[in-house]
């Protein structure tokens, strides 16, 4: 899977989430986004690193 319709996926699941109240703050789609960008690893990776 290419990089571009990683994003896509990411970012379908976070509006999805986010219409059907289970992202109720910019807290929870902050750390769902980390969490997604770094493979649900919990390794903390630099935050350039994840944007790149």
């Amino acid at each position: 899977m290419g990089e571009q319709e990683r994003y896509k996926n990411i970012l379908q699941k976070v509006i999805s989430d986010t219409e059907s109240s289970k992202i109720q703050s910019s807290q929870e789609l902050i750390q769902m986004l980390v969490k997604e960008l770094t493979g649900g690893s919990g390794e903390r990776k630099d935050l350039q690193n994840i944007i790149k």
